[in-house]
């Protein structure tokens, strides 16, 4: 388990990259932080009045290229996450829940040929501390994702992603299209189900734009406490999420940018299961033999306001290509 956990610790130092023919930039470096206000929890019978939580979340993703050739690129990297809330009514005389993941990504970018490229990525990951690493608390992802080029500035893509949940196995087929206009002002970059982007820039210093994201991510909550008289036992906690934002950049000196944005929650849920409670698989938004027993109640959805620095090393200096790198960090 030792040796695991340095193989992990290591590839904090490597980071992720895809460098194919079409794209021009990639992100290096990210830091995010969100905040949810206060909301109340749907079909509450605890009693408590005006019952319910925030919810803060942080991640960090690092990102360097490792340039084979022309042809291949090995993709690596590591990104954190820890998400901060409270899910149960009668926890709330105490402190809140907080639930970290740590992600490792290591893989190929391979150019096929002119008009045909892909990425190949694994993606081990542990939730809690690197120092506690078990079976229980252990997922491996992977992904597979094809570009098609139909023209510089128009790219089809497809794609499968699995990841091997607390839950059950998990699998998300993914189809998606990149669009730049000729004045290379407006982007649209699509990877569905789980990504929508698309923003125009009105001045070298200022973009808006509409962000679409959808999230299935699983944390283990092991000697879980529902409430101060409870007993602790093994849980695990599901994250549900469809988020859709409005959002402002600024970018500084070219590399370095905000994201300012406003959004709104769609059916967002927070499930705590027992441990061993498993669906038979699960396939993009469905469960197959899900008979399990949700322990809590779900919050209410509601507004959620992020903040985003961003630094970007750009690969050529006239713009014009696809980038990839956002779905990378979107599955970690």
């Amino acid at each position: 388990m030792q040796n695991f956990s340095s193989w992990l610790f290591f590839l904090l130092f490597i980071g992720l990259v895809n460098i194919s023919q079409g794209q021009d930039y990639v992100d290096l470096f990210r830091v995010q932080y969100s905040n949810t206000g206060v909301n109340g929890f749907k079909n509450d019978t605890s009693g408590i009045k005006n019952a319910g939580s925030n919810i803060q979340e942080f991640g960090v993703d690092l990102t360097l290229p490792i340039k084979i050739n022309e042809k291949f690129v090995i993709i690596s990297g590591y990104s954190f996450d820890e998400l901060e809330l409270y899910l149960f009514p009668k926890q709330l005389t105490g402190p809140a829940s907080t639930y970290r993941m740590h992600s490792a990504k290591l893989g190929l970018a391979w150019q096929h040929n002119i008009n045909w490229s892909g990425q190949y990525l694994l993606i081990p990951k542990t939730t809690g501390s690197l120092d506690g690493i078990n079976n229980k608390n252990s997922q491996l992802a992977a992904l597979a994702l094809i570009k098609q080029k139909k023209k510089e500035n128009l790219f089809y893509k497809y794609g499968l992603y699995y990841n091997s949940e607390i839950f059950g196995p998990f699998f998300v087929p993914l189809l998606g299209i990149w669009f730049r206009s000729p004045n290379k002002k407006f982007e649209m970059n699509w990877t569905l189900p789980v990504w929508a982007d698309m923003n125009y820039t009105w001045k070298p210093w200022l973009t808006t734009g509409f962000n679409f994201q959808s999230f299935v991510r699983t944390f283990d909550a092991p000697n879980y406490i529902t409430n101060w008289r409870g007993k602790p036992t093994d849980q695990y906690m599901v994250k549900a999420s469809n988020e859709i934002y409005l959002y402002t950049q600024f970018n500084i000196k070219r590399s370095f940018l905000i994201q300012t944005k406003i959004g709104q929650s769609i059916g967002r849920k927070f499930k705590h299961y027992n441990y061993g409670d498993n669906v038979d698989w699960g396939f993009s938004a469905f469960r197959f033999g899900d008979s399990r027993a949700q322990l809590n109640p779900n919050l209410k959805d509601g507004l959620v306001f992020q903040v985003r620095f961003i630094y970007r090393f750009w690969l050529d200096e006239e713009a014009g290509g696809e980038p990839t790198s956002n779905l990378l960090n979107l599955v970690r």
